[in-house]
């Protein structure tokens, strides 16, 4: 939270956390600002799931290379395939 001070052609009050009001909208309460709150809680993965997870980032590396490929060849088929007749 900024103070006064910190923002110089600023001529409001500082925020306290009481004065928020609640949002009327949906949209509103999505777009809402929060602040986050440390837990101190860590999620420690068991080496089954670190595996899993090493796993399924090769497989989603692997499919977006051949999706690339995949639009490389289909780009150059269209693209080279007028050339045959200009002979």
């Amino acid at each position: 939270m900024l103070d006064k001070g910190q923002i110089r052609d600023w001529e409001g009050a500082p925020e306290t956390k009481g004065e928020a009001t609640a949002p009327r909208s949906i949209a509103g309460r999505i777009m809402e600002g929060r602040e986050a709150v440390p837990t101190g809680e860590r999620v420690i993965l068991t080496p089954e799931q670190v595996n899993a997870r090493k796993r399924r980032g090769q497989w989603l590396a692997l499919a977006l290379f051949a999706f690339v490929i995949i639009v490389f060849v289909l780009t150059m088929s269209k693209v080279g395939g007028g050339l045959p007749e200009r002979m």
